[in-house]
């Protein structure tokens, strides 16, 4: 269903009026699963089905979190509790998609239904999560020979039973271990890391798992015009040089000798970044010089990145999602302005508060990306 917040309003025209869509379990009058065929109707607060929409009567609080990994998606909907209220069952699958009653809902979850928690306040929290999650709980022993980053991802999101969208090769692997030390989820993000990649959900359902490249802003936001709050912070480098080295023969004598001890480890070696603080990563899973350069410029390049995070507060901006680019012009600072990469956004609507959107950013690029946020001076 879609509910308008302020439908009856006299707000002036300028003023977009907040709109969402919930696909979830038995739902009430509109069974949970009014699409947006149905939705355009609902957005202007009329009955369904001939009766009023539970949705729209019941809703307190909605949000939606997602992030890069290892963080999980998450959806939380507070509902107030009676017999007319929507129903929901554990691992009811569904959707949840924002907008605004002049445009079409921007679908921002899919998932199932997690936990669903009642309490003599009169309030009901559901909770959704994503693939991410099931991810999350997945744990095997198992190791693979002669395949690349992406066959593992690939192969442990099947296990998980999740879709797997973008999933590109990375790294070559002669031999690796997944460990149930740690769950799937963290493997993928450390595979990402050591290709340089990016892992995290998508919006669909899907799991990405490839390079970050920034490309044009999903959306630009504007000092005076649509920023609630803005900060940035700088820290001194925690990482510069970055030498990697792993284990085996992969690299100089063919994949067949992965195995084997090898005398002079510069075979098996990386470098990338620069300056200090040096770091020196051993990882045995790196058997070949070119998976060691890759994961040091991985490692210097995330590194790079985390010297600049900040928090963006907007009005709700749904087109925003983890691992995307925004831009921020227009502040009073120059070194404020720029292209970001997203890291984590939660949206949420309220009817309270209303419709926001907190994003935590970093910069858009690494060790090597050169000019942004250059004004912060001779520490980037």
């Amino acid at each position: 269903m879609v509910l308008d917040l302020l439908a009856g309003s006299s707000a002036p025209p300028a003023f977009r009026r907040p709109v969402f869509e919930v696909r979830l379990g038995g739902g009430g009058a509109s069974g949970g699963l009014g699409g947006l065929a149905s939705a355009a109707g609902s957005a202007l607060g009329v009955s369904l089905g001939g009766a009023s929409d539970p949705w729209k009567q019941h809703l307190v609080a909605l949000s939606v979190e997602s992030g890069i990994a290892p963080a999980v998606d998450a959806v939380e909907i507070w509902l107030t509790a009676d017999s007319q209220a929507p129903t929901v069952a554990l691992d009811d699958e569904g959707t949840v998609a924002f907008g605004y009653a002049d445009d079409s809902p921007v679908l921002a979850f899919t998932g199932k239904v997690a936990g669903v928690r009642r309490g003599i306040n009169g309030l009901t929290r559901i909770t959704a999560t994503s693939g991410g999650a099931t991810l999350a709980r997945l744990r095997v022993n198992q190791s693979y020979e002669d395949q690349t980053a992406g066959d593992v991802v690939s192969d442990l999101a099947g296990q998980a039973e999740v879709a797997a969208g973008t999933v590109e090769d990375g790294i070559d692997l002669p031999f690796y271990v997944v460990d149930d030390r740690r769950s799937a989820w963290v493997h993928v993000a450390a595979l990402a890391r050591r290709s340089g990649y990016l892992a995290h959900m998508t919006p669909e359902g899907e799991l990405f798992f490839g390079p970050y490249e920034p490309g044009d802003p999903v959306q630009t936001f504007t000092y005076g015009q649509d920023i609630l709050l803005l900060e940035a912070r700088e820290a001194s480098p925690e990482v510069g040089m970055v030498t990697t080295w792993g284990e085996g023969s992969a690299g100089s004598q063919g994949k067949d000798a992965w195995s084997w001890l090898v005398k002079d480890p510069a075979a098996v070696q990386g470098s990338a970044g620069g300056g200090g603080p040096q770091r020196w990563v051993h990882d045995p899973a790196l058997r070949s010089g070119d998976a060691a350069q890759t994961a040091a410029e991985g490692i210097a390049d995330a590194a790079g990145r985390l010297q600049v995070t900040g928090t963006l507060l907007v009005p709700g901006a749904p087109a925003v999602t983890a691992g995307s680019t925004i831009e921020i012009a227009g502040a009073l600072q120059d070194a404020l302005n720029g292209k970001f990469l997203v890291r984590w956004v939660r949206h949420r609507l309220a009817k309270r508060e209303g419709f926001t959107t907190r994003i935590v950013f970093s910069k858009s690029e690494g060790a090597g990306g050169g000019g942004l946020l250059g004004a912060l001076g001779g520490l980037l």
